[in-house]
């Protein structure tokens, strides 16, 4: 489902957060920087909704942005009742250094409403080399 072609309204109901960000970097053969995650998610809202897909927004030093779509959260289409929480961890590698990482959410609500969540922007300090 490509949420381009589709206008889908904001809902807030997840509160999001990153509980653990880092990078890991490989200079041999090729320079691959790896940005490791552990994403949490809660239902805030007062009914059940279902995860169907994210959407990546992606971008490294040289300005080059990638925008990635993809059904399911991990192979999964999680449904969260009000106040349940949801997390996974994850890993997104860059050929040069990131700058940026912004993560929505799309899914349904109980009634079989579409919603996409507002943007999860992962913080600065999440791409900094290690040991610089």
């Amino acid at each position: 489902m490509s949420t381009d072609r589709l206008l889908l309204p904001i809902s807030d109901v997840l509160d999001m957060g990153i509980s653990v960000a880092g990078m890991r970097v490989t200079r041999y053969p090729t320079p691959l920087y790896e940005v490791f995650f552990r994403l949490r998610m809660n239902n805030a809202g007062d009914s059940s909704i279902r995860l169907k897909g994210r959407k990546w927004l992606l971008q490294d030093h040289s300005g080059e942005t990638r925008i990635i779509e993809a059904a399911h959260v991990f192979n999964q289409d999680p449904i969260l009742a009000p106040g349940a929480v949801f997390s996974y961890s994850g890993c997104q590698h860059f050929t040069r250094q990131p700058v940026k990482m912004e993560l929505r959410f799309f899914g349904e609500n109980q009634l079989g409403e579409p919603f996409i969540t507002p943007a999860l922007i992962f913080p600065r300090y999440c791409f900094r080399i290690p040991g610089t």
